[in-house]
């Protein structure tokens, strides 16, 4: 009887998820990189240690080190809408790799430790500042991709763990229970992912009915949408709401006299973007002029623009204008000069 080992229905489920997605996505391009890649490491794992290819074990390792930084990275892009430095991180890590699987072997598994561990708590930490700093967002918005993102994290921090597992079992036991410790979480791997797929599949299904309600509108409904913007707008610029840190989803709409959903409805049609991209780009802007015209400090222009924290401000700034502020201030004054 032939056997299936249980990576090659995770790499066939991963397989499915990838169909599921237009090919390419112009803002997921990371998580299908992401799919692609784990198509191919779960194969790899089912090839060595179903069929005993030993061979395999050397394409391993560059694998095994892009997937956490890919998955913290399709987090970054999918929800932050930002991808940092991810040339740089994939240039370190695929150079350590091959550097310790050819000069210094036995740091390797470390270094692959490190990267789900790292990564892994980095998504928990990005995920749960980026909801503190993200009132204006609603629950329809952003609420399905949460237990997506959440559950790829807890997954990437098993991993690691499972993988300190076997390397210490190789250490002290002579690698007696590796077997049971690869099933072990091949099989918890499975049961998270098959979890999570309806979630993915879900989502996937809901943005494309959103995006074609959005293109089928009646010129009514455009028109009606127009005014709601313009609502928003002028009661946004007129009483400088956007400034204000403690603003929400719930307060802008009783100031605008709109329900919440009006507004994100209104905000999505208009500019392609959720409530709180749309906030946090008018307080970018806001930012931009007073860094120029100011001599305040990045600190008091941040506090000022109705930013709580410099690594929130940072990041909008660096989505809107593609450097952080004190480098466009830098910038801008030279030019002025």
């Amino acid at each position: 009887m032939l056997l299936i080992p249980l990576s090659f229905l995770l790499s066939l489920l991963c397989f499915g998820l990838l169909l599921r997605m237009e090919w390419p996505t112009k803002g997921r391009w990371v998580l299908q990189l992401l799919l692609i890649v784990c198509v191919w490491q779960s194969a790899l794992i089912g090839m060595r240690f179903g069929y005993q290819m030993a061979w395999v074990g050397k394409l391993q390792p560059i694998g095994a080190v892009l997937i956490p930084l890919l998955c913290y990275f399709a987090y970054m892009q999918c929800v932050i809408g930002s991808l940092g430095k991810i040339a740089s991180h994939t240039f370190v890590l695929s150079v350590l790799v091959l550097f310790a699987q050819h000069v210094i072997p036995v740091i390797l598994d470390w270094i692959i430790i490190v990267s789900y561990l790292g990564y892994g708590f980095a998504v928990l930490r990005s995920f749960r500042l980026y909801n503190k700093n993200n009132q204006l967002v609603t629950t329809k918005e952003s609420g399905t991709s949460h237990p997506l993102w959440f559950g790829a994290a807890i997954l990437l921090i098993m991993s690691g763990v499972i993988e300190s597992l076997i390397v210490m079992d190789f250490a002290l036991m002579s690698g007696v229970h590796v077997g049971k410790l690869i099933t072990f979480g091949n099989v918890t791997i499975f049961i998270l992912v098959v979890l999570m797929s309806p979630i993915s599949w879900r989502q996937s299904s809901t943005e494309a009915g959103h995006e074609m309600q959005l293109s089928s509108a009646s010129p009514h409904d455009v028109a009606l949408y127009e005014n709601w913007f313009n609502q928003i707008n002028q009661r946004l610029l007129h009483e400088h709401l956007y400034l204000d840190a403690d603003l929400n989803l719930a307060l802008l709409a009783r100031k605008v006299g709109l329900p919440a959903r009006k507004i994100s409805q209104a905000i999505n049609q208009q500019t392609g973007m959720n409530v709180s991209q749309f906030i946090n780009k008018m307080r970018i802007q806001y930012a931009a002029q007073r860094l120029v015209h100011s001599e305040s400090t990045v600190t008091e222009v941040m506090l000022d623009a109705g930013f709580n924290t410099k690594s929130n401000f940072n990041r909008e700034f660096r989505r809107v204008y593609g450097v952080n502020p004190s480098e466009w201030r830098q910038n801008h004054s030279s030019t002025s000069c």
